[in-house]
């Protein structure tokens, strides 16, 4: 008998470590980073469209903080306009300023910044036991308030397109109406909060009271289920573009980080090279990003943008089987945007396929610099392709528009932090 059980014990530690061996998945420690200090971390905020200061002021991204000598006019501190949130209604914030052509979506996206910022400031710096009891109260604070859990689900969304109540896509149904709402965007913002929020817990994961673990976690459970994995499914089906969150793939590993089942990310980075692979053409084009009438170099920027991210995530997180003609034809979507940054009319003599007509015409609506919001694209392409980084790093616009943000939002995190 005791002789059986050995056999037993020994078979199930071989099969352990066979298991080991196959899943070589390990989570980094914050996410997107096995150490954050000041030398491989150090953000430098300011104030960006729906702060509470002026904007482009320098931002102490300290919880604490107040305001500076240096900056008299200021008044008021990170914590208050953190809990702000807890009032806001994405759907009618939406509704009242938004449109197919601008997501005004700043009242979230710059506290989940703050957010992100205070974290990260509050580890490097040494200062957890002081600043995050003020960090988890924030976050308890929203899991009680429901923040955009009454935003209207895809499959809400549905049933009033069916009834004619919205339009079947945006862009007035696909006519190159910019001004036409864009119903599917709420449901696409409150994906996006839900992932960078589940980020940000992971991150503070040991810095919850039990009672707060339970609220945060059921917060979180409940974001996943109504918003993040329905978005991701549908979107990772379609053969239609590559956008925030690498299509949805890093929404999916916030949600198994925070779970804690490495064994589920292969699975879920499989699905979202599977959707890389529909998108891309063979010339390096991107179906759908590539081309968006006057801001066709923008979408296309953004894609890119997602498509090295995914496949940074993957390598750090110890993927190991990414397809090596995959990642050639993320390589030529560089080409592509160097091109569509210097010599847009050769860049748009290649034709849309599918020939959608989600964009608008407009050209005070142009955009001919790299998503503002992609503000570690040049490191992307210098650290993980063997393409020239010169050409985005060059883009005069682009430094100045994305000076105005410190994460960039397409991850809930800065990339130059990654290690």
């Amino acid at each position: 008998m005791k002789k059986l059980l050995g056999i037993l014990v020994l078979g199930f530690l071989l099969s352990g470590n066979a298991y080991a061996k196959k899943n070589e998945i390990v989570i980094p420690k914050y996410f997107f980073a096995n150490e954050l200090t000041k030398e491989t971390c150090s953000l430098e905020g300011v104030h960006g469209l729906g702060s509470w200061g002026k904007e482009y002021w320098e931002l102490d991204l300290a919880i604490t903080h107040v305001s500076k000598k240096k900056n008299p006019e200021l008044q008021g501190n990170n914590y208050d306009h953190l809990m702000e949130l807890t009032e806001y209604d994405w759907n009618k914030d939406h509704e009242l300023r938004s449109n197919s052509v601008f997501v005004r979506h700043e009242k979230h996206s710059n506290r989940l910044a703050l957010l992100h910022g205070a974290i990260v400031t509050a580890i490097v710096d040494n200062k957890m036991d002081e600043h995050g009891p003020l960090i988890t109260e924030v976050m308890v604070a929203w899991a009680k308030a429901g923040v955009m859990l009454n935003t209207l689900t895809l499959k809400e969304i549905k049933k009033l397109k069916d009834q004619g109540k919205a339009d079947r896509t945006c862009y007035g149904g696909g006519k190159a109406k910019g001004k036409s709402k864009c119903i599917t965007h709420k449901a696409l913002e409150a994906q996006i909060y839900g992932a960078t929020y589940i980020q940000q817990a992971y991150l503070m994961k040991d810095q919850f009271t039990k009672e707060q673990f339970k609220i945060v976690d059921k917060y979180i459970d409940t974001l996943y289920k109504k918003h993040i994995e329905p978005w991701v499914l549908i979107s990772q089906s379609e053969p239609i573009g590559f956008i925030q969150m690498a299509d949805g793939t890093i929404s999916v590993l916030s949600y198994l980080a925070w779970k804690d089942k490495p064994e589920e990310v292969t699975k879920w980075i499989k699905k979202g090279i599977k959707k890389a692979n529909k998108v891309i053409y063979k010339d390096g084009y991107i179906n759908n990003n590539s081309f968006r009438g006057v801001r066709d170099v923008w979408y296309h920027s953004q894609a890119v943008n997602n498509l090295l991210g995914m496949y940074a995530i993957a390598e750090l997180w110890g993927y190991k089987n990414f397809p090596k003609e995959l990642k050639q034809r993320i390589d030529k979507t560089v080409d592509v945007l160097n091109l569509g940054l210097t010599d847009v009319k050769t860049y748009r003599k290649r034709k849309d396929p599918s020939k959608k007509k989600n964009f608008t015409k407009n050209q005070v609506q142009a955009t001919y610099h790299v998503h503002q919001m992609a503000i570690s694209l040049d490191w992307l392409i210098e650290n993980y392709t063997d393409r020239d980084h010169t050409i985005v790093a060059n883009d005069r616009m682009w430094k100045s528009l994305k000076s105005a943000y410190f994460v960039d939002r397409n991850f809930g995190f800065d990339p130059k932090c990654m290690n």
